[in-house]
């Protein structure tokens, strides 16, 4: 039986021996056999199938690091972990953020049925108002936010000014953990838009 001191190394020599990347399947097996105690995961698994690809962790004989990709299979099973991912989080910080609003703002609070509301332009991920009963619209991304988020915000802005007698002074926020320059570049003049950045924080605790 091969003895490995790390797992890269037992991806190398994977890789070396099928003279492709391993399913994803195929790698998590070896790694709890040889490595039972690991915390292995499927990000893991993109991680280190990333690093091959890129050429960051060689692999000799491959002649190029590309043949880690050979299927349209693979390719759309990727695609669709991450977008999983990226609708998983956005959930997770709808979740958050319709709890703590407040962390947008001291003075927000949440429109009535201001989860998901429901306008004749879409659904507004977070409806609220300001001690003044203004109305804030809140739009959630995870990621950097680009144009098109902007725009989607404004849209929503736009449906809801239709009725001023129930929204009153409309404003936008756009949340996201990074934002395009031309969305930054375009709120410059628009003076009832917000950007807000969020930041992830890992809090590690030792179990054993």
């Amino acid at each position: 039986m091969n003895e490995y001191s790390t797992i890269k190394e037992l991806v190398i020599e994977t890789c070396m021996n099928e003279d492709i990347f391993p399913s994803y399947e195929k790698l998590t097996s070896l790694v709890l056999k040889y490595f039972p105690t690991s915390k292995w995961q499927k990000t893991h698994y993109s991680w280190y199938k990333s690093k091959v690809k890129n050429g960051d962790i060689i692999v000799p004989g491959f002649e190029t690091n590309h043949k880690v990709i050979i299927s349209n299979d693979d390719i759309e099973k990727d695609i669709e972990e991450t977008i999983n991912s990226r609708l998983s989080f956005e959930r997770d910080l709808h979740s958050y953020l319709s709890m703590n609003i407040d962390e947008i703002d001291k003075d927000l609070f949440l429109f009535e049925d201001g989860i998901e509301y429901k306008i004749d332009a879409g659904r507004i991920d977070l409806l609220a108002k300001d001690n003044q009963e203004n109305t804030v619209v809140i739009e959630l991304k995870a990621g950097k936010a680009t144009d098109s988020a902007l725009g989607q915000l404004l849209g929503y802005i736009g449906c809801l000014s239709e009725n001023p007698e129930k929204y009153k002074n409309i404003r936008g926020v756009l949340v996201a953990s990074d934002f395009d320059k031309r969305v930054i570049y375009a709120v410059k003049n628009l003076p009832n838009i917000k950007l807000v950045k969020y930041q992830v924080a890992f809090k590690l605790q030792e179990v054993i």
